[in-house]
């Protein structure tokens, strides 16, 4: 648009199409245009008397909703897009009436854009002539009606991958002749698949994957049915779909398919001897299937086999990969990881010259590997993962040839005595896995240099490593010392720092709260002091931490309740899928050690469900502030080894997630609220070395729980203490008149009258006795109703 010139004819600006017989504007394509801000309701863009193609795709219009003048446009519009625009609100409910349409993409506008359940179910029934529907990510959020009619027998393209559709899907679904495409994954469907679906003639492209109840199956011979006898089916996805196959010794699939992901099945039986010798077959996952097992099937050297990408991760391969792999020479992406291989690596594996993906982590292999060797025989490999593999890497530096392409590099726990200097020369790194290793030695002093032109996520834990910290992130356990690099500042898609177990120092960090997409913040076991300042710049600081991790450090006065105010991702509790998720960086899962129920524990995937506040072992006092009550999606609190004073709020007892609750070795005075006895889910709790004082609530949890987590608190009485209540409520020693009655206040004959009368019949005669100054007339009237002077309840 920056190229359109007022003084010439529109119909020659890019983007603009007319029709040369009238003038008239009947196509607009301005996608990718730069465009930002807001559509107005009354723009002359819908004034196009003529206009039948309108796309808007890839521009900025963030916030703004989709006017409902739209339908100005129905007597002419055939194709609309406005896919991946930032739209937000409510799909005009008119949108059906555009009964011209043959395309229509409403796509990945990510900030809430939602279509109404009836809109969607008028633009199945009234767009008759459509062709192309893409919903992809629109909010839909309903269950599909058992008698759903889809008007248009010319579908072709049907996209409602996470549009929250639920419930059983329709058989009618499936009497679209013509379609080719049809996407229904990553939402909550039920139920069997029909087998209608084998019957569709034109289908080309099926994906069913990640339908989040689990609960989604299909017949093993609708499965059998789509892979050997369909005409034109290239793609066939049902990852997390419960099929339950038991895979034939001999595979049998059609000609037309190049494209076959089966990931977490439920598979059974032994991989096919001719897994690996299909003629057309050029992806495959069989991942996540832990009842596939081997042996590693041989690959036949005589023909040429057109595989590029091969996934069996999870799948039980005892053995070792065979020489014939070699013979793969397609391969570009190779994944083999936690499959119980072993022995030896093929020298074989140098001849994938194409392969840009191995990863063979979490293995039992055996023997060395030298990486520049390696790296050099592989020269468009940008992805190697060895971590855990057995494997121990060697480099002798002599050698600093990498592709330049290079991205991710984890090489965990590998037996590395030395840093690679090959590492320097990967101007793209985006992630370096060196963790639990063996290098010594000071820092390098060009660590910083790795990975300049990318967001580098850099795992350095468990080594013995020396200096100062560069631009790096996780860097747990070495002996690192310094302030936190400012610089972190600048890197916005950050989701997890940990620099525990060091010996950083200087203040709370508060400026990391800008982080936008920060998960996790562990600083414990370092140098830090002073008390936590809240950053004057960030308004609203880490919204989205899951894990806040200051233990053992020197921070001192009030805990930062506006912090906790901020905490969005913990307060509100929301049911996970059935199948755990993991928080991840780019390429991989987020790995962290934190204390949980009083032991350090080491977590190689950090769940999003699993959220944690730990700042024990500091000098923090005053009370605890209640918003810490509404942080409900919190597992682990501790706040044990401070100075924090007052009550143990009641509002914790609203934290119904809670599985360990520490808040030992403080100063914490009165009784344990009755609340906390209804946490269900509390596992530990420890309270002990406070002044708590009176009964322990009794019931669910708190039966479970032994003396341990009460005792240092000479004033709680009652299970699982030794102490019985009856003893802690003898009579306190008051200052008054002799016979030990205070004339100013209740004594305490009047607050045990409640016990054996009544709590209201208590407080009437202890009043009456004050008010008089005859508590002796009161033990006549107190025998004519029959209570007794008893230390403990009736």
């Amino acid at each position: 648009m920056m190229n359109w010139n007022t003084s010439t004819d529109c119909c020659e600006w890019n983007g603009v199409t007319c029709d040369h017989s009238t003038g008239d504007v009947i196509s607009l394509d301005l996608s990718c245009g730069m465009m930002y801000g807001t559509i107005h309701p009354n723009t002359t863009l819908f004034h196009l008397p003529c206009l039948q193609r309108l796309n808007l795709a890839f521009n900025n219009f963030t916030n703004s909703q989709l006017p409902a003048d739209i339908r100005k446009l129905s007597n002419t519009l055939t194709h609309l897009n406005i896919s991946g625009c930032g739209f937000t609100g409510k799909v005009p409910t008119n949108i059906s009436h555009l009964h011209k349409l043959v395309s229509l993409d409403l796509s990945s506008n990510w900030n809430d854009f939602n279509l109404e359940p009836h809109v969607f179910i008028n633009l199945l029934q009234n767009l008759t002539v459509m062709e192309q529907l893409s919903l992809e990510y629109v909010n839909i959020s309903s269950v599909l009606p058992t008698n759903l009619n889809i008007s248009s027998s010319s579908l072709k393209l049907l996209n409602l991958q996470g549009t929250g559709l639920q419930g059983n899907l329709p058989h009618n679904i499936f009497n679209l002749q013509s379609l080719e495409t049809l996407d229904l994954s990553e939402n909550s469907l039920t139920g069997h698949i029909p087998s209608e679906i084998s019957l569709l003639p034109k289908l080309v492209s099926l994906h069913l994957s990640y339908n989040r109840n689990d609960n989604l199956l299909i017949q093993p011979h609708i499965v059998c049915t789509l892979l050997t006898n369909s005409t034109f089916l290239r793609d066939l996805r049902l990852y997390e779909v419960n099929i339950g196959l038991v895979l034939p010794n001999y595979l049998n699939i059609s000609s037309s398919l190049r494209s076959l992901q089966l990931s977490s099945t439920s598979l059974q039986g032994k991989l096919p001897d001719n897994i690996f010798n299909l003629e057309y077959l050029e992806e495959l996952d069989l991942s996540g299937n832990s009842n596939l097992s081997g042996p590693f099937p041989k690959v036949n050297t005589s023909s040429s086999i057109p595989l590029k990408e091969l996934d069996l991760s999870g799948t039980s391969l005892p053995g070792e990969i065979p020489t014939s792999i070699g013979h793969l020479k397609s391969l570009e992406y190779l994944i083999l990881s936690d499959c119980r291989l072993n022995g030896s690596i093929p020298k074989s594996l140098g001849n994938l010259r194409q392969l840009e993906t191995l990863d063979l982590s979490y293995n039992n292999f055996r023997g060395d590997w030298e990486l520049d060797a390696l790296l050099s025989s592989l020269p468009n490999l940008d992805t190697l993962i060895l971590s855990y593999s057995g494997i121990s890497v060697t480099t002798s530096n002599a050698s600093h040839y990498v592709n330049p392409g290079f991205q991710r590099l984890s090489l965990a726990s590998c037996s590395l005595k030395v840093f690679p200097v090959s590492i320097r020369a990967m101007k793209n790194l985006q992630h370096l896995d060196l963790s639990n290793n063996d290098i010594h030695g000071h820092i390098l002093d060009w660590i910083g240099e790795i990975g300049r032109n990318q967001l580098i996520v850099l795992n350095l834990a468990n080594n013995s490593l020396t200096g100062t910290i560069p631009n790096g992130f996780i860097l747990n356990g070495n002996q690192l010392e310094g302030q936190v690099p400012t610089s972190l500042n600048k890197c916005q898609s950050l989701k997890v720092i940990d620099l525990g177990n060091n010996q950083l120092s200087g203040t709370f960090p508060g400026w990391l709260g800008g982080l936008p997409n920060l998960q996790a913040l562990v600083l414990r076991s370092n140098k830090f002091y002073g008390g936590i300042v809240t950053s004057s710049k960030d308004k609203f600081p880490f919204q989205r931490l899951q894990v806040l991790d200051l233990s053992h450090n020197g921070f001192v006065g009030q805990l930062p309740t506006k912090y906790f105010q901020n905490f969005n991702d913990m307060k509100n509790v929301i049911k996970k899928n059935k199948k755990p998720e993991y928080v991840t960086t780019i390429y991989t899962y987020v790995s962290i050690i934190v204390a949980v129920k009083g032991v350090d524990l080491y977590f190689p995937k950090l769940s999003v469900d699993y959220t944690i506040v730990d700042l024990s072992n500091n000098k923090f006092e005053g009370e605890i502030p209640n918003i810490i009550g509404y942080l409900k999606s919190l597992i682990v609190l501790n706040l044990s080894h401070n100075n924090l004073t007052g009550r143990i709020p009641d509002a914790l007892g609203k934290i119904s997630e809670i599985e360990s609750l520490d808040l030992s070795w403080n100063q914490l005075i009165g009784e344990i609220p009755q609340s906390l006895s209804d946490l269900t889910s509390l596992e530990f709790l420890n309270l002990s070395q406070n002044h708590l004082v009176g009964r322990i609530p009794q019931g669910k949890q708190f039966n479970t729980f032994d003396g341990n987590s009460f005792g240092g608190n000479p004033k709680l009485c009652g299970n699982p203490l030794p102490k019985k209540c009856g003893e802690h409520l003898q009579k306190p020693q008051l200052e008054g008149n002799g016979d030990g009655e205070k004339e100013n206040g209740f004594t305490w004959k009047v607050m045990v009258m409640g016990y054996g009368c009544g709590t209201l019949l208590g407080i009437v005669l202890g009043y009456l006795m004050l008010s008089t100054g005859k508590p002796k007339w009161f033990n006549a009237i107190v025998k004519n109703f029959g209570c007794s002077w008893s230390t403990g309840p009736s």
